[in-house]
């Protein structure tokens, strides 16, 4: 056997690396070496240096610059690499597929997802045109609860992105967890959640699973040190029952990935009797992929392409008592199309609910409220965060009872709490 002489210890084959995520938030990006072996988690954007550097008609000028400015991963850090494990499809985890230097695979959470996506952004005015992947990055589509040929078995988690999954990895010498971003608690419950990702989650998998040793647990902080209020789905869910219980039509902001939030809103509206229709292309087509839905929803035909799936109506058409699904793009021009066609009853409302990240949307909070305001429309800003939250770090460690902790994903100024916090490991 092999020490270090220094510390006294076994000089581990498995090599982990976070050459970016480790303070700050998103940006992710986890070299994994394991003998003849180099596989990566997650390549993600970093949307602190983007923000810093780049705004309205200031525009990237191809990867070089970005890769220069430390906006995406350099290309020497790919160096060997074979595989590229994507936790969920946020950019400052999924990252630019074009910015990759060579060939090798890549495992997404969803490749009909990806590919809905990558047409939107391939369109888009913006740098997003730079997202869509090289010809030569082979696709592959993560599988729940299988161990791969690399040793990497995907383990669902919920998150403000669905799919999203946290890896496992049985190394030659160590067993590592990488969380990605995730939540203890999400809008899928029990068997809703099973059902949606075909097995448990996570935390369920290692807890029913005390013979696997974490040595390694790489764990997002994204919320220690915020003094955001945690509020939970079932918390959400009651204020929702309340909000709709006290309004006419409701319009509720949902950003395209979080399908998650859309089954459950989905839910709300069969279980209240409200009928579901859908103002958005993204989230309709992404629904449109879902086998089972809760209420079949009704595409508004002004705003959504017809799908065979659904059926469609105008603008006039929209039920009074209605729970319309829109994104933050157009929820405004939404309200003033059914204004101008004499359909917005006194009474509307809109649950506003913050995306994650949410530089990806860029909006101005203050000039929609406004337009609210203007119309008539009561508004309600809603979030229930897709990461976990300070106070449950303890009962996390105590499920996973890890060997090592890194944590990553967080605010520069946060450090891990106090052992004695943590609890006994």
């Amino acid at each position: 056997m092999k020490y270090n002489k220094l510390l006294g210890k076994k000089r581990l084959m498995v090599k982990v690396e976070v050459l970016s995520g480790r303070r700050n938030i998103g940006g992710n990006f986890i070299r994994v070496e394991d003998k003849t072996r180099v596989i990566v988690f997650d390549q993600g954007i970093r949307f602190d240096l983007m923000g810093a550097f780049y705004a309205g008609s200031i525009a990237p000028r191809g990867l070089r610059e970005l890769r220069e400015m430390g906006v995406v991963p350099k290309a020497e850090w790919y160096d060997g690499v074979s595989d590229i494990y994507i936790s969920h499809m946020h950019l400052d985890h999924l990252g630019l597929l074009s910015n990759i230097p060579a060939k090798m695979r890549v495992h997404l959470p969803s490749l009909r997802i990806y590919e809905v996506l990558e047409e939107k952004w391939a369109g888009s005015p913006s740098w997003l045109s730079i997202v869509p992947r090289k010809h030569y990055v082979d696709l592959k589509e993560l599988r729940s609860l299988e161990a791969d040929e690399n040793g990497i078995m995907p383990l669902p988690v919920s998150h403000s992105a669905f799919p999203a999954y946290s890896f496992l990895y049985f190394g030659s010498d160590e067993t590592i967890l990488y969380t990605g971003d995730f939540r203890v608690n999400g809008f899928l419950s029990g068997g809703r959640f099973a059902k949606a990702y075909g097995g448990i989650s996570m935390l369920e998998y290692v807890s029913e699973n005390r013979d696997i040793r974490i040595n390694r647990l790489i764990i997002e902080g994204t919320n220690l040190g915020s003094a955001r209020p945690p509020i939970t789905p079932a918390e959400e869910e009651a204020m929702l029952k309340r909000i709709l219980g006290a309004h006419s039509l409701t319009v509720a902001t949902v950003h395209p990935l979080d399908l998650e939030y859309a089954l459950f809103l989905a839910s709300l509206a069969a279980e209240m009797g409200r009928p579901l229709y859908l103002a958005s292309k993204d989230i309709a087509t992404l629904m449109d992929g879902i086998v089972e839905l809760p209420e079949e929803p009704t595409l508004i035909e002004d705003y959504v392409q017809a799908l065979t799936r659904f059926k469609s109506a105008g603008l006039m058409d929209v039920e009074e008592n209605a729970l319309v699904i829109a994104s933050y793009n157009e929820i405004v021009d939404l309200l003033r199309d059914l204004a101008a066609e004499e359909n917005l009853p006194e009474g509307s409302a809109s649950i506003l609910s913050e995306p994650e990240p949410r530089i990806e949307e860029a909006q101005e909070y203050d000039v929609i409220m406004n337009w609210f305001s203007r119309l008539g429309v009561q508004a309600y800003l809603m979030r229930v965060s897709g990461h976990y939250y300070p106070h449950q770090l303890k009962e996390i460690i105590g499920t996973i009872k890890p060997k090592n902790i890194e944590l990553i994903h967080t605010s520069p100024h946060v450090r891990l709490p106090a052992r004695s916090y943590l609890g006994t490991i």
